[in-house]
C-alpha cells in the first residue's frame, strides 16, 4: 500500500466524525498518561439550545442544597426579590401613569396633584425596592458558604468511604478534581442565581405590563432574549465539552506546579537542577491549553458576532415598530414611551441575565459532576453494613486468592494461598513488586478479591462489615502519612474514633522508642510536624518511622501489619523494634511483617516467598535454607553483602 493510500485508509478508518488526539504519541513525561479523549467534532456538545431546557435542573440543583444548608436564608432570598419583582412592576406602571399625566389635558392644579400622588407610589417603589435588595444581598451572602461547606463535606465524606482500587482509578480522579470545582461553584451559582433571578423578574415584570397595555408589544422584548440565549449555550457548551476534554491535562499542570513548589521534592529539585527542566515542561504542556484556549476565543467571538448582529436588528424592530404606532396613531406617546422604557431597562436586565446564565451555566455543569462523582462515589463505597465478626480473628487465610489493578493487564496475584494463625509472626518476603504489599492489603480488607476469597475465620472479607474488620487492624504501611499535626496527634489518629488517652499515647511512646524522638522536639508533644507552617518543624526518616509505629501500637488492634517497618532505622534501632514487635506476636496479637531484610524474620513463625504474584516456597527460616531455593539465594546474597561492608 502506498503511503498516500495509507493515509486515506487511515482517514477513513477514524471517520470524518471524530478527532484524533490532540496529542500524538506518548509523551516524554506521562507516557500514556496525557491523553486527550476522543470526541466528536461538535464540540458544543451538552451545549445548545439543550443547555437551556436542562439550565432550570442545575439551578434547581442548588436550591436545593441550599434548603439542605439553611433553608431560611433561602427563603429569605426569595422573599427579597419577589419584593423586588413587584417593586419593578409598580416602578412600570407609575412610569405610565406619569407619562399619560404629563401629556394629558386639564387644570395645572389637578395635574400636579395626580403627579404628586404617582410620585409618592413610585418613590415607595423604589425604596422598596432598595430594601429588598438590601436583604438579598445579606441573606446570599451568608446562604452561600453554607451551601459550598455542604458540597465540599458531602464530597468528602463519600470520598472518605471509597474502596481503595477505586481511588487508584485515573478516571475517577478526575471526576474528583471536577466535583471539587463542582463544590466551590456551589457559592458562586447561589450569589449568581440572585442576580439571575432578580433580571428575571425585571423582564417578568415588563412582560407583565407590556401586556397589559397591549399584547403585540410582548414578542418586541422577547426577540431580543432569542439570539443572546442561543449565543450563550453555545458558548458554554464547547467551554464545558474543552475542559472535560482536557482535565488529564490540567492535572499533570498542577502536578509539575507542585513539584517545583513543594517542600518535599526541594532538595532534588535544587541539587539535581531540575527547575529548568520542569519548567521546560510546564511550558510545553500549558501550550497545549493556551492553544484550546485561543481557538475557543475565536469561536466565542463568531458566535457573539452572530448573536449580537441578530439581536441589535431585533432591537433597531422594536423602536422602529414603536415609532411606526405612534405616527399612525394606533398608540398614545404615554403608552409608547412607557414601553420604550420598559425594553430599555428590561435590556439592560436581559444583558446582565445572559451573562449571569453563561456563567451559572458553566458552574453548574461542575455541579452535575460533583453530583455525578457524589453518585459513583456511593456506588463504589465500601459496602455496610456486613457480616459482624464474632471476635477476634483465630485464622486468617486465602483460597486461590487473585487480584488484578483497575486498568492493568497482568494480575498483582495469581492463586495464592496464605494462613495466619493468632499470635504468630508471619513474613512475606520477594522481590520489588512480587505483590508481597497488595497480598497484605488483601488479608487487612482494603482491596477485594478479583477471584478466590481472604477468610477471616472462614467468612470472606467482601461479605464481611469491613469498618468491623478495619477496626481490629493496626497498619504501618511503607510510605505511611506522616501528618502535618502536632507530635500527639500524630500518635493519637491511630484512634481517631476516642478521646485522647493520654496514659495510652506515652506507653505507646515507650514501647517504640519515640520518647527520646518527642523529648528532643522544642514543645514536646505539642509540637507542630510541618516545616511549611509557622512553628513547625520536620523529623528525620527514622523519627518518623518510630512515630508511625507508635501509632500503630496506640490502636491497640489484634492484628498488626507492617511494610517495612524498619527501613529508615540504623542496625541497632532496627533490632530494636523488631524484638518489640515479636513482643506483640507474645501477648497474642497477630503480626504481619514485610521486609527485605531477611536477617530480620528468621524468628517469624512462617515465612512466604512471593515471585510474580505466586507463593514459590514457604516455611520457616530454617527450613527454606535447607530447601536451597529462592529464600535461601537471597538470605545469601545479602549476608555476603554484610561481610563485604564488614
Amino acid at each position: 500500500m502506498t503511503t498516500g493510500a495509507a493515509a486515506r485508509a487511515r482517514k477513513r478508518s477514524h471517520g470524518p466524525r471524530h478527532r484524533q488526539d490532540m496529542v500524538a504519541g506518548p509523551d516524554p513525561l506521562f507516557g500514556p498518561g496525557l491523553r486527550i479523549a476522543h470526541e466528536k467534532d461538535r464540540d458544543t456538545a451538552g451545549g445548545g439550545p439543550a443547555a437551556l431546557w436542562r439550565l432550570p435542573v442545575l439551578v434547581g440543583m442548588t436550591a436545593r442544597l441550599g434548603w439542605r444548608a439553611d433553608r431560611w436564608g433561602l427563603l429569605a432570598v426569595a422573599a427579597g426579590q419577589l419584593a423586588s419583582a413587584a417593586a419593578t412592576t409598580v416602578t412600570y406602571l407609575t412610569t405610565q401613569r406619569l407619562l399619560t399625566g404629563m401629556f394629558s389635558a386639564g387644570p395645572a392644579g389637578r395635574k400636579v396633584e395626580m403627579l404628586t400622588s404617582v410620585l409618592v407610589v413610585m418613590v415607595v417603589a423604589m425604596m422598596v425596592r432598595g430594601l429588598s435588595g438590601a436583604l438579598t444581598t445579606g441573606a446570599s451572602g451568608r446562604l452561600g458558604p453554607r451551601i459550598s461547606r455542604s458540597a465540599h463535606t458531602a464530597l468528602l465524606e463519600r470520598a472518605a468511604e471509597v474502596e481503595l482500587a477505586r481511588m487508584e482509578d485515573p478516571a475517577f480522579h478526575n471526576l474528583l478534581l471536577a466535583a471539587q470545582r463542582g463544590a466551590d461553584a456551589t457559592r458562586r451559582v447561589t450569589e449568581r442565581v440572585v442576580g439571575l433571578s432578580g433580571g428575571l423578574m425585571a423582564i417578568v415584570a415588563a412582560v407583565a405590563v407590556l401586556a397589559t397595555m397591549d399584547a403585540l408589544l410582548v414578542p418586541l422584548l422577547l426577540l431580543t432574549l432569542v439570539p443572546q440565549a442561543w449565543g450563550m449555550a453555545r458558548t458554554v457548551g464547547a467551554r464545558h465539552a474543552s475542559i472535560t476534554r482536557w482535565m488529564e491535562l490540567t492535572r499533570q499542570l498542577d502536578q509539575l506546579s507542585m513539584l517545583l513548589t513543594h517542600r518535599e521534592s526541594a532538595e532534588e529539585v535544587r541539587v539535581h537542577r531540575m527547575g529548568r527542566f520542569l519548567l521546560h515542561h510546564y511550558r510545553r504542556l500549558a501550550m497545549h491549553s493556551e492553544q484550546e484556549q485561543a481557538r475557543l476565543a475565536r469561536r466565542e467571538a463568531c458566535v457573539k458576532m452572530i448573536a449580537g448582529a441578530v439581536s441589535g436588528a431585533a432591537g433597531a424592530y422594536a423602536y422602529g415598530l414603536l415609532a411606526f404606532l405612534v405616527a399612525t396613531g394606533r398608540m398614545s406617546f404615554a403608552v409608547a414611551g412607557t414601553a420604550a422604557f420598559a425594553i430599555r431597562s428590561s435590556s439592560m436586565s436581559l444583558t446582565s441575565l445572559v451573562m449571569q446564565t453563561q456563567t451559572i451555566h458553566e458552574d453548574a455543569m461542575y455541579i452535575a459532576d460533583w453530583r455525578r462523582a457524589c453518585t459513583r462515589a456511593d456506588e463504589s463505597a465500601i459496602p455496610s453494613p456486613g457480616a459482624r465478626l464474632p471476635g477476634d480473628p483465630e485464622v486468617i487465610s486465602t483460597h486461590r486468592l487473585c487480584f488484578t489493578y483497575p486498568g492493568a493487564r497482568r494480575p498483582a496475584l495469581d492463586g495464592v494461598d496464605v494462613r495466619v494463625r493468632r499470635g504468630e509472626v508471619v513474613a512475606f518476603v520477594g522481590e520489588n513488586g512480587s505483590g508481597k504489599s497488595t497480598l497484605a492489603k488483601l488479608l487487612a480488607g482494603l482491596y477485594v478479591p478479583s477471584e478466590g476469597a481472604v477468610l477471616w475465620d472462614g467468612v470472606p472479607t467482601n461479605l464481611v462489615d469491613r469498618r468491623d474488620l478495619f477496626d481490629r487492624i493496626s497498619l504501618v504501611s511503607q510510605d505511611f502519612v506522616q501528618w502535618p499535626f502536632t507530635a500527639r496527634m500524630n500518635v493519637a489518629v491511630g484512634r481517631a474514633d476516642r478521646p485522647l488517652d493520654e496514659r495510652l499515647l506515652r506507653r505507646a511512646a515507650a514501647a517504640m522508642g519515640a520518647e527520646p524522638v518527642v523529648a528532643r522536639l522544642d514543645d514536646g508533644w505539642d509540637t507542630l510536624l510541618a516545616r511549611e507552617f509557622w512553628g513547625g518543624t520536620n523529623l528525620s526518616g527514622g523519627q518518623w518511622q518510630r512515630l508511625g509505629l507508635a501509632r500503630a501500637w496506640y490502636r491497640d488492634a489484634p492484628v498488626l501489619v507492617v511494610d517495612e517497618p524498619t527501613s529508615a532505622l540504623d542496625p541497632t534501632a532496627e533490632i530494636e523494634i523488631f524484638d518489640r514487635i515479636m513482643e506483640l506476636a507474645g501477648r497474642g496479637r497477630t503480626v504481619i511483617l514485610i521486609t527485605h531484610r531477611l536477617a530480620s524474620v528468621a524468628r517469624a513463625d512462617r515465612i512466604y516467598v512471593l515471585d510474580g504474584g505466586v507463593v514459590v516456597e514457604q516455611g520457616t527460616h530454617d527450613r527454606l535454607l535447607r530447601s536451597d531455593g529462592v529464600y535461601a539465594a537471597m538470605y545469601r546474597a545479602q549476608a555476603a553483602q554484610y561481610e563485604a561492608a564488614g
